[in-house]
């Protein structure tokens, strides 16, 4: 009668084991590699979602002519495909749950204000026609009514209501407070130091060159537009002929 011969059933020898081990090692490697890039996109998607939401603000209040639609498309598409990497690390899988949850939140708004800025229902155009039609109110009583020979002279403070909107320069208050805030973000992309600049210098600044600006170039009003060169932060001028 034939035996049939047994298989022998050997343990892995050292050398497997230290294979084993170093592939182990350089997966680990990898895995760390791979959640610092994904922590470092993070950090960048952030700040630029903020630059983003500044963009916005300059939309709404009038001074970007452009609603930045392909810009909050193409951020979209970044942070959708952040939140569908596998993430081992937990702190930074809450991190990506986080901003996402930002940046929609962020975008129900934007497309809120949009339809709104349509429509003509925004909160902020109907407070400006409103104010309009307050500083507008004195001169239609000053031209329906008899004036005696003085009376041009009461017709100047009827522009008084509207002042106290306008920052140094001319701009809005809240305009030039959103330029300030997306001026702040640029600067602190770029790692520019950003503790000893204020709201305050900025309208300084702005008061002493907007006069200038429309004195040089016969413009009507200036606008501002934050720019980078050179990996700084710049604020440029646009006359508005």
């Amino acid at each position: 009668m034939a035996l049939t011969p047994q298989k022998k059933t050997l343990g892995k020898g050292p050398s497997a084991i230290l294979q084993d081990a170093r592939a182990q090692e350089e997966a680990d490697r990898q895995d760390r590699h791979r959640s610092d890039d994904i922590s470092d996109e993070c950090g960048k998607i952030e700040e630029e979602v903020e630059a983003l939401k500044a963009r916005y603000e300059m939309y709404f209040l009038g001074l970007e002519r452009r609603e930045p639609s392909r810009e909050r498309a193409e951020m979209k598409r970044r942070v959708m495909k952040l939140k569908g990497e596998f993430v081992r690390n937990t702190g930074l899988r809450f991190r990506i749950q986080t901003l996402h949850a930002r940046f929609l939140s962020y975008e129900r708004m934007w497309q809120r204000s949009t339809r709104e800025k349509e429509d003509g229902t925004y909160r902020r155009d109907v407070l400006k026609a409103r104010r309009r039609a307050r500083g507008a109110a004195p001169l239609v009583k000053a031209e329906s009514a008899p004036a005696p020979a003085a009376a041009p002279a009461p017709v100047a403070p009827s522009a008084a209501p509207v002042r106290p909107q306008a920052a140094p320069g001319g701009i809005p208050e809240e305009a030039l407070r959103a330029l300030y805030a997306e001026y702040v973000a640029a600067k602190q992309r770029c790692q520019e130091d950003t503790s000893r600049f204020s709201y305050e210098a900025l309208a300084r600044s702005v008061a002493k060159q907007v006069p200038e600006l429309m004195a040089k170039y016969k413009a009507k009003s200036v606008d501002f537009k934050v720019e980078v060169r050179d990996g700084r932060a710049v604020l440029k001028a646009l006359p508005r002929l």
